[in-house]
């Protein structure tokens, strides 16, 4: 489910991707580090997907009651970026 839910999102901010000013389309995806996707399973199951980075997207599976605390996972999952982005720049250094 996991897989398919990313392919999904990538279908799909494929297909809406960006359009500039000229009605161009632009060939940045429509997905960005701020954004997320929720799907709701008829199990009380949330399955959340959110970009960690441009190579990495970070999914999960959450009881839809604890989903109601979206704004600690979201902080839970900021925390994980921001360590994976200091052990990854420090390896470039």
């Amino acid at each position: 489910l996991c897989s398919d839910m990313i392919d999904a999102v990538i279908d799909i901010s494929g297909i809406s991707g960006r359009v500039t000013d000229l009605g161009a389309r632009v060939g940045v995806q429509a997905y960005d580090a701020a954004s997320s996707s929720a799907i709701k399973l008829s199990n009380g199951m949330v399955i959340y997907l959110r970009e960690v980075s441009t190579s990495l997207a970070l999914v999960c599976m959450v009881r839809e009651k604890n989903f109601r605390k979206r704004g600690l996972i979201d902080y839970n999952i900021d925390t994980f970026k921001q360590a994976l982005s200091e052990i990854f720049d420090d390896k470039k250094a």
